[in-house]
């Protein structure tokens, strides 16, 4: 099977691409190396891996892999990531969420492809005041230029009626180490922090949001990958229900790892801050699919203070390591 992955080398993509290669799947992957370009080497070692340096916003370009490859399954995951960047750059973050996924997806059907694969995100539930886990069915009440735009993409998906099969996947916060790593998503980010004893604040600390580590992203999309969904259009919330945390939880397990006796590192901060996502989402539907969590938040604390001891000579704060600094 050609699976043609958008972002195929930024963090979640990098790991999925792997992962997929790994399980004997072709994959043609599209990026246009915004960030970091070491991880490429890796991946061009591969003879099922074909890569493409193409913005998303290049129709022509785009159209021509078409032409050039059979595709059976489109994995969407290009677009300008995360509420700072989006906020940053709001018409570049329309242009490629939203027009250049319309066009995308005109083109996936035009090519015959089977299926398309929608990397959504659960920050489309902005706030919420019920205590209820949110599911599928709930208000969406997106908040930043990011979500604004999955949302609307979200909508076109479900309002087209032709054959090709659409999975809109509403992703929790991930976090855990890539071989395009990131340091600015939230568990990652403090770890990186208390590890390198940087001094920071910790605003909102009692909102919620669910988090998933990238290897059990991997496989729960590689179930959804094998199951043949009877129904054209499907929509699930992508995690665990019982990976729904606070930040004041979060830093808690996080500084557990380190045995923190008397913290002068972070601090609780009660002023208002432009992040006041505050959400907690059930995950019943998808578990439905046979999915099991491999990662705990602790096993996946310890595996990014692992990878932050080999990497002790990098600079963690180099710019190739955040989409927004």
């Amino acid at each position: 099977m050609n699976i043609l992955i958008t972002g195929a080398l930024g963090f979640a993509g990098c790991s999925i691409s792997e992962y997929l290669l790994k399980n004997n799947y072709n994959i043609i992957g599209v990026d246009k190396l915004l960030f970091n370009t070491s991880q490429l080497s890796y991946f061009n070692k591969n003879k099922n891996f074909i890569f493409y340096k193409y913005d998303l916003n290049n129709y022509k370009k785009i159209e021509n892999i078409f032409k050039n490859h059979k595709i059976n399954t489109i994995i969407h995951l290009a677009a300008i990531v995360g509420d700072p960047a989006s906020k940053k750059n709001p018409k570049l973050t329309k242009q490629t969420n939203l027009d250049s996924s319309i066009e995308l997806f005109k083109i996936s059907k035009k090519y015959g492809v089977k299926s398309f694969i929608f990397f959504s995100t659960c920050s489309n539930y902005g706030i919420s005041s019920q205590k209820k886990l949110l599911k599928e069915s709930d208000n969406l009440k997106p908040l930043s230029p990011y979500a604004k735009t999955k949302v609307y993409f979200e909508k076109y998906l479900l309002r087209d009626k032709s054959n090709i099969k659409k999975i809109i996947l509403r992703i929790s916060t991930l976090y855990g180490t890539s071989r395009r790593m990131r340091y600015d998503l939230t568990i990652n980010e403090f770890t990186k922090k208390i590890f390198k004893k940087e001094k920071f604040d910790i605003y909102h600390a009692d909102t919620w949001r669910p988090y998933l580590n990238l290897v059990d992203l991997n496989n729960i999309l590689l179930k959804i990958l094998k199951k043949n969904f009877s129904s054209l259009t499907n929509v699930f919330n992508v995690g665990f229900s019982e990976e729904n945390f606070t930040k004041r939880q979060i830093i808690k397990k996080i500084s557990n790892n380190f045995k923190i006796k008397k913290n002068d590192i972070f601090r609780f901060v009660d002023t208002q801050h432009f992040d006041k996502r505050d959400y907690k989402v059930n995950f019943s539907k998808i578990k439905k699919i046979g999915i099991k969590k491999h990662i705990s938040l602790n096993m996946g604390i310890k595996k990014i203070i692992s990878y932050l001891k080999t990497s002790k000579k990098n600079d963690v704060n180099n710019r190739i390591y955040y989409n927004h600094k």
